[in-house]
């Protein structure tokens, strides 16, 4: 089985190349399009940020959302890693490689090429002037870098965040696809029962999530969920005020208690001074 997740800038090689891999490994190709239509079973309409518009609001008002934020990562990354427990697929798009970190067999990629040679493929492809491609590129990559500052707090040009770093001036899509196919195809990227059974984990821990932003009683919890799938365990952590600290815990449990497959709930908490 694999899993590669490619992002870029403004290029659309990355399609190209996508489907290069699709034809050779034999498996689909999924965008992040295809993650929301998959993610609506789960509420992420609810969210409103399933919209690529969104990315053109201020900071200012992503601040005020955290809450959705965290339905919406949560409702993301079940659907994503529903489509990963069906089988082999490549991801083209944007930031999906952090929703798949805990993952060890995923093979991420970055596409990257100096800017004049963005501007020249835009100018090609786009039936741009100079001018507006520039304009076009800058846009791009300032949405994306107030994007993934607002999901993750990172800055996903880093190359730390992958596996592999191409230059598409210096290297075409076919030696490239060719030397994705032979790197998937190593033992560091094919997965095993080990890394099979942290996708289910990862899955039934993004549910149970789900649940707690859904309830009117445990929404915009601050936990951290660690989910055993085989024996239906959660283990949950997270702050709790010394005032109401039972309650808390028991609106935990009672939304947790209905999510499919689970079957035990450990509560750790950490309690808090409201005045601290």
């Amino acid at each position: 089985m694999n899993i590669i997740t490619i992002s870029r800038g403004s290029l659309s090689a990355t399609e190209k190349l996508s489907e290069k891999i699709s034809e050779k490994l034999k498996c689909p190709v999924v965008t992040r399009e295809d993650v929301i239509k998959a993610a609506e079973k789960y509420g992420i309409k609810e969210t409103g940020l399933g919209d690529t518009t969104f990315i053109d609001k201020s900071p200012s008002i992503w601040d005020k959302l955290s809450d959705r934020k965290k339905q919406y990562l949560c409702c993301f990354q079940a659907s994503l890693l529903d489509i990963a427990l069906k089988g082999s697929f490549i991801y083209h798009g944007h930031l999906a490689q952090f929703l798949l970190k805990d993952i060890p067999f995923v093979l991420r990629v970055l596409l990257t090429a100096p800017l004049e040679f963005r501007v020249d493929t835009i100018m090609k492809e786009g039936g741009k002037t100079k001018e507006q491609a520039q304009s076009y590129i800058n846009l791009i990559d300032e949405r994306r870098e107030k994007w993934s500052h607002f999901l993750y707090g990172v800055d996903w040009k880093d190359p730390a965040h992958y596996d592999v770093v191409f230059n598409l001036k210096k290297m075409n899509l076919d030696i490239v696809s060719d030397l994705l196919v032979n790197l998937a195809s190593s033992g560091e990227f094919q997965s095993g029962p080990e890394s099979l059974k942290i996708l289910k984990n990862l899955n039934l821990a993004a549910k149970a999530n789900i649940s707690l932003q859904q309830s009117t009683r445990t929404k915009g919890s601050d936990v951290e969920i660690e989910a055993d799938a085989d024996s239906g365990l959660l283990i949950v952590r997270g702050n709790t005020p010394k005032v109401g600290s039972r309650m808390w815990e028991n609106d935990i449990r009672n939304v947790l208690s209905k999510v499919e497959g689970v079957k035990e709930i450990n509560v750790i908490k950490s309690v808090i001074s409201y005045y601290e």
